[in-house]
């Protein structure tokens, strides 16, 4: 058996070392981009931060809903929101601000020329490797974006190291070079009329580049043209078609779109690559297919061995980019600018932007813990369902509500963090004379979810087959597909058997996880049209007063929506990873050390918040303890201020007892809990009087003496 630790140590490694030599050769004229750098003054607090995995510190995350781009910078530089991505041709304009930082790093993002290879004219490979010709990467990076930007031929970018194969076919700039190839593609232009044909002797139609509006995406806008410009030179009759983003989507989404300029978010390990170019892959929008193709990404993705899996994608990458399903253009360079009283911003090592561990660290500076976070999404998202959401912007909300069971290691985006798996095991296991793969997962023991259900195995086992029975789009990858079983071995563990061998199976399976309670309510859903069509952020929880169906175990809780204007969310206090600092603090201000019984115990108290707010909402309920037993219960009450008292009885108490103050205060759903003891010596009641009592024997004494004495006297 293998553990997670000595399975992927060498894979890390290698993956590691090979990312930045590959960065270093290739990219060496943006080495400048390479690590985190900041084009104003980085406050101290986030230069020197240590991440930390607990949280949230910040008590809301509020989104505004800000599609055209130049309102949203406007926006920031107004201080109305904390954060904004900055284009690169606006960075001057807020780089001599005295409260705006910037940080700039390279990411995983590629942007792309999408092309639908099922849409005339764009089905024949030569219209497309031509477009690729017309396309002046170097200039569209150096003008549009003002050089942050890495220029780049391979369908698997350059971070990725040696799974990037620095060798497939390139399409430098040239007009020249983009008519020869049509035709020596059989395509034929007649100079008289500046009219193409096909080689079938069909004239070429106006064929389109879709990208947002001008307005809601200028840079876009602005590259489109230019190749467009560029295509016009040859007389090739391409045209920029302006479309609102979300139709885009919805037609990217159906594959009825023709072809798009948009960027394409991939994860720090490669395995998209496997949906993107099969024949039948789930993200093979472009409709690709090709039996070579197929055939090598089956040997990627079954092998074992990384080595082996890396020399099959370079097979892949070498025919992928004579189809040319899609055009690489760029390698993000991202330029993201906070207010200066912001820190807590967590980068991942060495490339690849905010780590998600960002949302639990993010606060104000002077203000640790509380207050309102305030970002902003450029698109409304459509749905708020994990299983349907598409888009950059309807992640953005939907990662701060569902977890999976690890997240990349921020001081190495390589590697893997454990969260809501503290750790698993591969080996591989025959089952039926086949050879297989079982994961097991071990849980956290502590989480919950938003309504305090408990999160447990039945959970991910019921995700696990929700996947494999709907077969969503954006989740379901090759190990779910092969799933043959799972094992529920108790409540924090779970066994899942997979057929056949791959490296890559264990991050296909680190999905979001959903709530059984919820998800497998087939009323619920049914009730709402279903799990494709229903938005959980819409319907209210059927058990729980405030809360809907939006039910995660992350550390905020979706609790408002206004249709194009903002989506809010408050924290999670019931959080399992709650940061220890974030809840309550209670003090005593007067409590007797000692009483007699009978004689009422007085107990005054005060209870802050983790801001260091008088609670005045709290429930207090004081225990006395006696020999290990509650021997009664009492409630203080509020005076104001946060100070409460409470009067204790102690009729028929002696000894030494334990006062046990426990302190609630609700909090959304959920509610901040404290409690702290105390001892009381209550003495017997005899012993209050004692001193009198022997103060009345020595006074008796006294006078039987004076009476002894004066009998006597009288007697003599």
């Amino acid at each position: 058996m293998l553990s997670n630790e000595k399975r992927h140590l060498k894979f890390a490694k290698l993956r590691t070392y090979a990312l930045i030599a590959v960065l270093l050769i290739t990219l060496l004229p943006y080495v400048m981009f390479l690590r985190p750098t900041s084009a104003g003054e980085v406050p101290p607090e986030q230069e020197q931060w240590k991440w930390e995995p607990y949280g949230p510190r910040m008590d809301e995350y509020l989104y505004s809903i800000i599609t055209d781009y130049d309102a949203q910078l406007m926006a920031f530089k107004a201080g109305e929101i904390d954060t904004s991505y900055i284009q690169a041709a606006r960075l001057e304009e807020v780089k001599g601000d005295p409260n705006i930082y910037i940080l700039t790093y390279q990411t995983f993002n590629l942007q792309f020329l999408g092309i639908n290879c099922k849409q005339y004219p764009w089905n024949f490979t030569a219209i497309r490797q031509a477009v690729a010709h017309l396309i002046d990467k170097e200039r569209i990076v150096r003008e549009v974006f003002h050089g942050f930007g890495v220029p780049t031929d391979s369908p698997i970018p350059p971070v990725f190291g040696a799974w990037s194969n620095p060798n497939v076919p390139s399409y430098p700039y040239s007009p020249e070079l983009a008519k020869q190839t049509l035709l020596e593609a059989g395509f034929t232009y007649d100079e008289a009329t500046g009219k193409w044909y096909d080689p079938n002797g069909n004239e070429l139609p106006t064929f389109y580049i879709q990208v947002p509006p001008a307005e809601q995406a200028p840079w876009l806008y602005q590259e489109a043209q230019m190749i467009v410009e560029a295509a016009h030179s040859i007389g090739l009759p391409l045209e920029v078609e302006a479309i609102e983003f979300q139709a885009l989507v919805s037609q990217i989404y159906s594959r009825t779109f023709k072809s798009f300029i948009l960027y394409l978010g991939w994860a720090r390990i490669p395995t998209l690559a496997y949906e993107l170019f099969r024949t039948d892959g789930t993200w093979n929008f472009w409709g690709i297919s090709d039996p070579e193709i197929d055939e090598w990404l089956e040997k990627f993705y079954y092998t074992t061995d990384i080595k082996e899996a890396q020399q099959w994608l370079w097979k892949v990458q070498e025919k992928v980019a004579k189809l040319l399903p899609y055009i690489p253009i760029y390698m993000g360079v991202a330029n993201v600018g906070f207010r200066t009283d912001i820190a807590g911003i967590v980068l991942n090592k060495p490339v690849g932007g905010q780590n998600y561990l960002t949302l639990l660290n993010v606060h104000r500076i002077g203000m640790p813990f509380g207050g309102r976070f305030r970002d902003a999404l450029g698109s409304d998202p459509r749905v708020l369902n994990p299983f349907t959401a598409l888009t950059g912007d309807e992640w953005a909300v939907l990662d701060m509500v569902y977890e999976s069971l690890f997240i990349p290691n921020p001081d190495d985006v390589a590697s893997d963090y454990p969260w809501l798996a503290e750790r698993w095991t591969i080996e591989e296991v025959e089952i039926g004379g086949s050879k297989c793969t079982k994961i097991t997962f071990y849980l956290v023991k502590n989480a919950t979810w938003h309504d305090g259900v408990p999160f447990t195995a039945r959970d991910v086992n019921f995700t696990f087959w929700f996947i494999k029975k709907n077969q969503p789009a954006q989740m379901y990858a090759k190990a779910f597909e092969k799933m043959i079983k799972t094992e529920v071995i108790d409540d924090y563990t779970i066994a899942v058997y997979i057929n056949g061998t791959s490296w890559a199976y264990l991050y296909d399976l680190n999905v979001a996880i959903v709530p059984e309670h919820i998800w497998g309510n087939e009323t619920l859903l049914e009730e709402h049209g279903g799990w494709e069509s229903w938005d959980p952020s819409k319907v209210p929880h059927p058990s729980v007063p405030g809360l809907t169906c939006l039910v995660g175990t992350g550390p905020y809780i979706f609790k408002d929506r206004k249709l194009g204007e903002y989506i809010l969310l408050v924290w999670n206090p019931n959080y399992w990873k709650r940061h220890p600092e974030k809840g309550l603090s209670l003090s005593f201000k007067k409590v007797d050390e000692m009483v007699y019984s009978g004689t009422p115990i007085t107990v005054e108290l005060s209870v802050t918040d983790y801001m260091g707010r008088a609670v005045g909402n709290a429930s207090v309920v004081i225990e006395v303890i006696k020999d290990g037993e509650v021997v009664k219960s009492v409630s203080a009450s509020h005076k104001g201020d946060g100070v409460y008292t409470a009067s204790i009885d102690t009729s028929g108490l002696t000894g030494t007892i334990t006062l046990k103050v426990m302190v609630s205060q609700k909090v959304g759903p959920g509610e901040l809990k404290i409690s702290k003891e105390t001892t009381v010596n209550v003495l017997p009641l005899w012993r209050k009087y004692l001193p009198y009592a022997g103060a009345g024997v020595v006074v008796a004494i006294v006078a039987s003496i004076v009476v002894l004495l004066l009998r006597k006297r009288s007697l003599s």
